[in-house]
């Protein structure tokens, strides 16, 4: 699957270095404003580990070629080519492969400049759903933000220019529109001659749904429950076609149970039921990125003592986004395992 770098999630607009791809799987960027004697270069940084990657980056009128080998994750390489003033523009391909089997390939667009440098680190960009803000760390003092928010179906909800007037650093951007209603935001930045632009999606949902009984320390799904799956799967295509035309929907899968039995085996025990209900809706037919993990008895939906057999807290949530959950969803940051 190919994409194109301003469809993706956190995607580089023109002169933005670095900025996340599609799903988080990969965050591109690239030096926008190459200093004296810099080079210009793609950066890419994988948010989960790579198996190998293929790079070619095509400026001017000349190719260069590159592959890596096994990359980890959250560490961010450089694929830099020869400078030349000349030359403004290239075009980079990159095609990963990933160690469960999945291919992407993206096509970035890149046009950077030999001026001031402005560029945006959204490696650890983080968004507060309350208080309408986005913050990201920048090389250089922005004096003004243009801020376009989409809602669902790529409507434009509002837009306008906010001052901003900080930097270097992190920097705080306010958002424009219904907190409740902005699938993404559209950002560019402006610090005297250079500009940078990012895109953002502070977009979840929590899908209502009855849970399915499982039999007593058991991962299996009771053919009996099944019906309450199938539900589940139509509300997951309904998400899908509002929202997948905007941001790569991505679904997290919860797993938790209350606090009766032992704690390790209640968190392992949440780990296989969430896992049993991602190859479930995986099996019939739901094709998106799916994500799982087990809380076990730490994500309680009643607060109870230890040992109590309490039915509210054997749940699971279904979560989706185009990130994984934000901190404000009252979800820990955890280390969601990929079906």
């Amino acid at each position: 699957m190919r994409r194109l770098a301003p469809c993706l999630l956190l995607a580089a607009a023109l002169l933005v270095a670095p900025a996340p791809a599609a799903a988080q799987d990969l965050n591109f960027g690239y030096v926008p404003s190459p200093g004296p004697g810099e080079k210009p270069a793609l950066l890419v940084t994988p948010a989960r580990a790579v198996k190998s990657m293929h790079v070619e980056i095509t400026a001017g009128a000349k190719t260069y070629t590159f592959d890596k080998g096994a990359l980890p994750a959250d560490k961010q390489v450089s694929f830099p080519w020869p400078r030349d003033p000349a030359v403004t523009e290239a075009s980079a391909f990159i095609r990963a492969v990933f160690p469960d089997g999945f291919v992407d390939e993206y096509t970035v667009p890149i046009n950077y400049s030999y001026t001031e440098r402005l560029s945006v680190d959204l490696s650890k960009a983080s968004a507060d759903l309350k208080g309408q803000t986005v913050k990201v760390k920048v090389t250089a003092k922005v004096d003004t933000a243009e801020v376009i928010s989409y809602g669902a179906r790529k409507v434009i909800l509002d837009q306008r220019s906010v001052e901003v007037g900080a930097g270097p650093g992190e920097i705080t951007i306010p958002w424009v529109g219904d907190p409740g209603e902005v699938v993404l935001l559209d950002v560019n930045l402006h610090a005297g001659g250079a500009y940078a632009g990012f895109t953002f999606s502070p977009w979840f949902l929590d899908i209502p749904h009855d849970d399915v009984l499982f039999e007593t320390n058991s991962a299996e799904i009771p053919a009996s429950e099944a019906f309450k799956m199938e539900a589940t799967l139509t509300q997951l295509k309904d998400v899908l076609d509002k929202y997948g035309g905007i941001v790569p929907v991505k679904l997290y899968i919860a797993g938790c149970t209350d606090t009766a039995g032992d704690n390790a085996h209640n968190k392992e025990l949440s780990n296989r039921r969430a896992k049993s209900i991602a190859a479930w809706l995986r099996a019939h037919g739901y094709d998106k990125p799916i994500y799982y993990y087990g809380f076990g008895e730490s994500l309680l939906s009643v607060q109870t003592g230890d040992g109590v057999d309490n039915a509210a807290n054997r749940r699971v949530l279904y979560l989706v986004g185009a990130n994984p959950p934000p901190p404000s969803s009252g979800i820990p940051q955890v280390g969601w395992q990929s079906l």
